[in-house]
């Protein structure tokens, strides 16, 4: 089960990157102006990133003293931290410096956030759904498709929210000499 909410948060964190990806290879601005969402496949489970692939979207920010709004990508991802269960990768775990005590602290947080990540995964999915159905009816009007656009960057935004609530939360757990080893890493 461990891997399966793993593979989830991966998928969150590129999502949340792909989409601005997807919307500046169509020359579109990040967040928006298509008919939203990262292009299907390719991002689902087990996608792009793999559990601890380092330097991935979600990686670590350049500098410690940034704050979390001030460490937007050219994607609109915010990176709080390496993709997966970093704290599990034992050549990460030795070269930050992480004890025991903080790696299952680390997994508490993990735990305590997974219903909430899993929850918005499954929104954004479903509000995906729709847009893709609407999208391919020939009588969808201009409102109802922004809305359903609306819908997925809202679900989107939900799920990006819970999982860098989640790092922030996992990052709270290690000294600022690790949070700056941890960043050096990537």
């Amino acid at each position: 089960m461990k891997t399966r909410f793993l593979r989830i948060v991966c998928i969150c964190t590129c999502l949340v990157a792909s989409a601005g990806l997807s919307a500046l290879a169509q020359g579109k601005p990040p967040g928006g102006g298509g008919p939203g969402g990262p292009p299907p496949g390719g991002y689902g489970p087990g996608g792009p990133g793999g559990p601890s692939a380092p330097g991935g979207p979600g990686g670590p920010p350049s500098s410690s003293s940034k704050s979390a709004s001030a460490n937007n990508t050219a994607h609109g991802a915010v990176q709080i931290g390496p993709v997966g269960r970093w704290w599990d990768d034992k050549t990460v775990v030795q070269a930050v410096g992480i004890g025991k005590v903080q790696q299952k602290q680390m997994d508490a947080t993990f735990s305590a956030n997974k219903p909430a990540i899993l929850n918005s995964y499954k929104t954004f999915l479903s509000e995906q759904a729709k847009l893709n159905a609407l999208s391919k009816d020939p009588n969808a009007d201009k409102e109802r498709l922004f809305a359903a656009i609306d819908a997925v960057n809202q679900a989107r935004a939900a799920l990006q929210k819970a999982t860098t609530q989640m790092q922030l939360q996992i990052r709270q757990q290690m000294n600022p000499e690790q949070i700056q080893k941890l960043e050096k890493l990537h």
